[in-house]
């Protein structure tokens, strides 16, 4: 997967990108598959994440200085789309990096 994740903030940066990630999760998962989203978000942005994914489980870790968090999601996907989606809902978070 890494090939498809160069950007600054972690997520695919144009089509060609995201149609390589497509690509990428197609060949590696059998769908309906388990995914494992990953998100560093300024705390002050961490009510948003909670609210964008209130109906999934998540695992939430303060940075040792306290500004940021690391957030963690398991969700089950149907196709590669649904991860897309999910990453390209997450990036209208202000300062929300994608791992």
């Amino acid at each position: 997967m890494s090939e498809a994740w160069n950007g600054a903030c972690g997520a695919p940066r144009g089509g060609d990108e995201w149609a390589r990630f497509r690509e990428l999760l197609d060949d590696q998962y059998d769908w309906p598959a388990d995914y494992t989203f990953k998100f560093i978000v300024p705390r002050a942005q961490l009510e948003e994440v909670e609210t964008v994914f209130s109906t999934d489980e998540r695992k939430v870790r303060a940075s040792s200085r306290g500004r940021y968090c690391s957030v963690t999601i398991v969700r089950t996907v149907t196709s590669a789309d649904d991860v897309i989606n999910v990453y390209t809902l997450a990036s209208g978070i202000e300062g929300i990096v994608s791992l």
